[in-house]
């Protein structure tokens, strides 16, 4: 698709959203889907119980949209191998995602999908992005023509990464706006990447994740009126992933993801130094790191802003190696 209709998707998709937010907010309280805060939290948080949740399942409409305009606009194509793989990885996420806001809804309990159960269907997700995937991605990385990883090395990596990573973006949905916040400069920058070198419904779908972002700022920027759950959080790291290996851009990836990697790597070390000291010592106030400097007395807002900061340098960094390697 060219860069107009690309551009005009993703407008076109941030005003539809704005216009249905306010019906999907009021039915996912009619339903119950409503925010339950942990024990162990900040304090702040608890004045959040009760606000509507899995806001994330406007993805449902945004990505069925994209996934129109992708086939329109290539004249009728067929989905190839690649994209039913991305959509299947989104879908299996999304739908994980909703499964588990729904089965903490059910029990009235900040915990839906026990760890082990939510590991295994990601996994399985990833397994499945891959194996229907098959010959379509490049499964190595290079730099230049150096191959620094392939064969069966790259897919076991690749495996642990792409789990890692939908898990990093879900670790980063803590505050008020902060993951929608953090993740849209990465998505315009995925989006604008997806026009100059295309890569399949994979380099669509990221514009369709900055509608959503774009929109749902506006009703999730302090106070927020709805939170995205992990249907939203799951749905946009699996989008994230399956666009930075559709479009072999795995290496700049960790540094275009580089603050949800950061997220996700403060809560392996406090769980890592806590275990090892005998449950007596902790890195952090209390991890992911952004509630440690909610810990620290920043204000909610101040976090946001900053992290915002800080993932627009990762961005640039990581652009500079898409530049750079290509």
């Amino acid at each position: 698709m060219t860069a107009t209709a690309v551009t005009a998707l993703l407008l076109l998709l941030a005003v539809f959203n704005l216009a249905l937010f306010p019906s999907l907010i009021s039915l996912l309280r009619r339903g119950g889907f409503t925010q339950l805060i942990r024990e162990e939290g900040p304090d702040s948080h608890k004045t959040k119980a009760g606000t509507p949740t899995s806001g994330g399942f406007m993805l449902v409409f945004d990505v069925l949209v994209a996934c129109l305009a992708y086939v329109g606009g290539t004249s009728g194509h067929r989905l190839s191998r690649i994209d039913t793989a991305v959509l299947l990885f989104v879908a299996v996420n999304l739908l994980s995602g909703f499964l588990d806001d729904w089965l903490k809804e059910r029990k009235h309990r900040n915990d839906g999908l026990l760890g082990y159960q939510k590991i295994l269907i990601q996994t399985f997700a990833a397994a499945l992005f891959f194996i229907v995937g098959g010959t379509e991605l490049r499964g190595s990385v290079s730099v230049g023509t150096t191959v620094l990883l392939s064969g069966w090395w790259f897919f076991a990596i690749a495996m642990v990464y792409a789990v890692g990573m939908v898990n990093a973006f879900n670790l980063t949905d803590g505050l008020d706006g902060l993951l929608a916040s953090t993740s849209l400069p990465v998505f315009v920058v995925a989006t604008v990447e997806g026009v100059l070198h295309p890569s399949g419904l994979a380099g669509l779908l990221p514009a369709a994740a900055a509608a959503f972002d774009i929109a749902f700022l506006w009703f999730n920027g302090p106070r927020a009126s709805v939170f995205m759950g992990d249907t939203g959080s799951l749905a946009l790291g699996s989008v994230f992933v399956a666009w930075a290996f559709a479009s072999g851009q795995e290496l700049a990836s960790l540094l275009v993801g580089g603050l949800f990697l950061v997220e996700a790597l403060s809560v392996m070390i406090q769980v890592g130094v806590y275990r090892l000291s005998g449950r007596r010592r902790r890195v952090f106030l209390m991890a992911p790191i952004h509630h440690h400097f909610e810990k620290l007395g920043w204000a909610e807002d101040k976090i946001v802003a900053r992290f915002f900061v800080v993932s627009v340098l990762f961005v640039l960094a990581g652009v500079l190696i898409m530049t750079t390697w290509r």
